[in-house]
Parts: structure tokens; C-alpha cells; sequence
């Protein structure tokens, strides 16, 4: 047969009534805990910012020498263009020299198609 003390019941399994909240720290210890947080916080911080800035120097590299080849291809496809526009030119001077009656009328007949589609 088991026996129950009326006086402790359920509190017995939770401490006495004047032991809960018993173990406050004085504020030094306090100051020093939250000191050592604010530490340890600072410091994984700083760890994530050192692994990030380390993964983000090769891809600054990368980007860099990715812009620096496309710049490169665009002067080359400029300077193709402008070589070609010239040899145009060039050909369309030669054919103005060889035919100058034919590009006069042709220049006539343009204008003339010209002036009667915007009325």
C-alpha cells in the first residue's frame, strides 16, 4: 500500500515553492554573459563575411575577364563593320563613277515614287 504526503502532492516533482527563481545572477555575471553572446555572435559574423568574401573574389575575377572579353569582341565586330561599311562606300563611289546617268535617273525615278506617295 503506498502512501501520499498531502503536504508535498504535485509540488515535489517541481522543487519547493521557494527554490524556483532562487539562482538569480548579480549583474556582473549578467553583463559578462551577454558580453560573451555579443562575442560569439561578432565572431561567427565575421566568419561568414571572411567565407563569403573569399567564394566572392574568384567570381569578381571571372566577371571581370568575361567583360573584358566582350568589350574585346565588340571593338573587333565595330572595327568589321566599319571596314565593311567603307568597302560599301568604296563600291557604291566606284559604280556612281562607272554609270553616272544610270544613278541619275534612278536618283529621278526614286524621287519622283517619293513625291507621289506622300501626297
Amino acid at each position: 500500500m503506498e502512501t501520499t504526503n498531502p503536504n508535498t502532492g504535485n509540488l515535489g516533482a517541481m522543487g519547493t515553492p521557494g527554490t524556483m527563481g532562487s539562482s538569480k545572477m548579480n549583474p556582473a555575471q549578467t553583463a559578462d554573459r551577454a558580453h560573451s553572446t555579443v562575442d560569439r555572435v561578432a565572431q561567427g559574423a565575421h566568419d561568414t563575411v571572411d567565407r563569403l568574401a573569399s567564394k566572392a573574389a574568384p567570381m569578381m575575377d571571372r566577371a571581370r575577364t568575361a567583360a573584358a572579353d566582350a568589350q574585346d569582341t565588340l571593338y573587333a565586330k565595330y572595327d568589321d563593320f566599319m571596314a565593311m561599311e567603307e568597302e560599301w562606300a568604296e563600291s557604291a563611289r566606284d559604280q556612281i563613277r562607272a554609270h553616272p546617268l544610270a544613278v541619275v535617273g534612278i536618283a529621278l525615278v526614286a524621287g519622283l515614287l517619293i513625291g507621289k506617295l506622300s501626297r
